[in-house]
């Protein structure tokens, strides 16, 4: 059985750059504490695969780790560590040439026989799948808690459209659950 959800260690703490400043690496270790599992969400509502979102957390933090270590600051480090993991997995996107959305008809996975309780979490997924990226990304980020600033700077969009875009995000979400499904703000 494969191992599911944010399995990584710790960033390490025998880089060059801990090494320069102890003090640092106890922040990297924070922050990874703090935002490792919704960054982690984030990118597996990005890319639909949780071998690649962990690659893309390790890879933030490892930004994180290169950036502080040549005497980058940050103000906002949340929304740093936000924008830096969507860009990755826009990257990962931009690899893979195209970004293929979810469709009944190629998958071929039996249904359950009976409704359990991570129905709602499936009808959502199903959901998520079938809003365009760019509303995905919207819908994800608030989930995580960012203000329309982060959402606008990780999105690379203005901040005064944030609020309209997301409110759009959200009816085209709520169209995609469908009348069965309560979509809960």
């Amino acid at each position: 059985m494969a191992p599911q959800g944010l399995v990584a260690a710790r960033p390490s703490v025998s880089t060059h750059a801990i090494d320069a400043a102890p003090a640092a690496g106890r922040d990297v270790v924070a922050l990874f504490d703090l935002h490792g599992p919704g960054l982690y969400r984030l990118a597996c509502a990005m890319l639909h695969d949780p071998d690649s979102a962990q690659d893309v957390v390790q890879d933030t933090f490892v930004k994180l780790i290169d950036h502080l270590g040549s005497g980058g600051r940050l103000s906002n480090a949340k929304g740093w560590l936000f924008t830096v993991c969507a860009h990755a997995c826009r990257d990962r996107q931009r690899r893979a040439w195209r970004w293929l959305p979810w469709s009944a008809e190629v998958d071929r996975r039996p249904s359950p026989d009976a409704p359990d309780i991570g129905d709602t979490r499936e009808a959502v997924l199903r959901g998520l799948r079938a809003i365009g990226a760019r509303d995905r990304l919207l819908v994800a980020l608030r989930a995580q808690g960012l203000s329309y600033q982060e959402i606008a700077d990780a999105a690379r969009i203005r901040p005064a459209s944030v609020g309209r875009l997301l409110a759009r995000a959200l009816e085209r979400l709520a169209r995609a659950l469908g009348p069965d499904e309560e979509l809960q703000s």
